[in-house]
């Protein structure tokens, strides 16, 4: 027996045996058989679908003006894709080049500029706070204590945001929406680094912590030389 005569027996069959077919059992037959339309050509150029801009089109036309639109929305997807990995790889080069610059610092007020020049400048992030635990510049202690004990309760990192109090700590009349702040040191005993940013979302618990992790690193590494820890 041809596929056509079994698809023409079939379709008899389901017609006989449901003299009311109910929308779903047209749907459910035309998804299970994708190839009815191969044995009744004249079906599928009879079928006319309602479009809002065109009034009536045919099932063919109205498959081609979805695959041109799934095509432009893939399109656009692709464009943000490539459009977040250059601003990525921007990102890490700046990143790459800043650790190499910390390197060849001869003191903390260079450490401090060369921060500030790239975090602020060519990021264009909005504040940043370095201070130095035991230092002049360090936090009052009891403050500090409130913002680690706060802040820094599962790790060295903290990403998100600020209290109007600690944001006031931290960056004195800035507005900080959002901000990235880091322990210096092994067991962040050294220092606190925090950058700030005036975008709300820049900054979340969700986001990758490989560049402000290698940031850490180069910190630690440079801080104890400077500062004769």
């Amino acid at each position: 027996m041809s596929d056509m005569s079994r698809q023409e027996k079939h379709t008899a069959s389901l017609v006989s045996d449901n003299d009311s077919l109910t929308q779903e059992q047209v749907r459910d037959y035309l998804l299970a058989n994708p190839d009815f339309f191969l044995f009744y050509p004249n079906v599928l150029d009879a079928l006319r679908i309602p479009h809002q801009q065109k009034g009536t089109v045919s099932l063919v036309e109205r498959q081609a003006e979805q695959l041109r639109l799934k095509v432009r929305q893939l399109q656009h997807q692709i464009n943000e894709l490539m459009s977040v990995a250059k601003q990525n790889e921007r990102i890490y080069r700046i990143y790459a080049d800043l650790n190499l610059r910390l390197f060849s610092c001869k003191s903390l007020f260079e450490v401090r500029a060369t921060l500030e020049q790239v975090l602020l400048h060519q990021l264009e992030l909005h504040a940043l706070s370095l201070k130095l635990f035991g230092f002049d510049d360090d936090l009052p202690e009891t403050s500090k204590r409130l913002l680690l004990d706060k802040r820094f309760t599962s790790g060295i990192y903290y990403l998100g945001r600020l209290s109007q109090q600690e944001q006031a700590l931290l960056f004195g009349e800035k507005r900080i929406e959002s901000v990235a702040m880091m322990l210096l040191g092994e067991r962040g005993e050294m220092g606190l680094l925090a950058i700030g940013s005036d975008e709300g979302h820049h900054f979340h618990p969700g986001m990758d912590t490989l560049l402000i992790t290698q940031l850490q690193k180069f910190l630690t590494l440079v801080v104890p030389q400077l500062a004769e820890y």
